[in-house]
């Protein structure tokens, strides 16, 4: 009875520490799964090309080079297909840019309430646009090129850089998430950002 005790004894404490490791390798694992997953969506979420599609006439004549002099006007609510919005495909697509030297852009990717700023990238734009009060940026697409040109009537098309996301996928690579977007659906000034593990699970439910 008391070899039994013994060997049981003596199992048990062999078999505690390879539950510890093989505990902590999988938290390692999911950390390093959760890492590269970010590079991934840091990297998609550098640039916006493709074609819009609206179900309603709508204009799309909206042109802001580096960010310098933004000039026109662009109001479109329907589709994208292509790469943008941190993904490469068919997805849903809003922007209302306006403006002429000083713009406000409101853009809008996949899951979005367009009366709802915090599902949305909404900024001031150009130079005058952001030293004119209330200073609202967003780092997704300041500073970028923005193009919603042309698009008139039905279909469109895009052709975004963003500068901040560019930097972003590089220092990433040394955990600065200078964006705020690791984890997050969109982009806010936060360095860093508060990390809400129910966020994320819920975003990856979404995509």
């Amino acid at each position: 009875m008391g070899g039994r005790q013994g060997w049981l004894k003596l199992s048990i404490a062999a078999l505690f520490p390879v539950l510890v490791l093989g505990s902590a390798g999988c938290t390692y694992l999911q950390m390093g799964v959760t890492y590269f997953r970010h590079r991934v969506e840091d990297a998609a979420d550098i640039g916006d090309m493709g074609i819009t599609y609206t179900e309603k006439p709508s204009v799309g004549l909206y042109w802001n080079s580096l960010d310098m002099f933004p000039v026109g006007y662009s109001n479109l609510d329907g589709w994208f297909f292509g790469w943008g919005g941190g993904q490469v495909g068919m997805t849903r697509h809003y922007n209302k840019c306006y403006g002429f030297g000083a713009a406000r852009e409101v853009i809008g990717w996949g899951e979005f309430d367009p009366e709802d700023e915090s599902t949305l990238n909404v900024r001031q734009a150009g130079i005058m646009g952001v030293l004119i009060p209330p200073h609202q940026t967003t780092p997704a697409y300041t500073p970028a090129c923005v193009h919603f040109f042309p698009h008139i009537g039905y279909v469109g098309f895009v052709w975004n850089l963003r500068y901040t996301e560019i930097m972003d996928f590089m220092l990433g690579w040394v955990g600065l998430d200078i964006a705020g977007d690791d984890g997050y659906k969109v982009a806010r000034w936060s360095f860093p950002r508060r990390f809400e593990p129910a966020e994320e699970e819920e975003e990856e439910e979404e995509w």
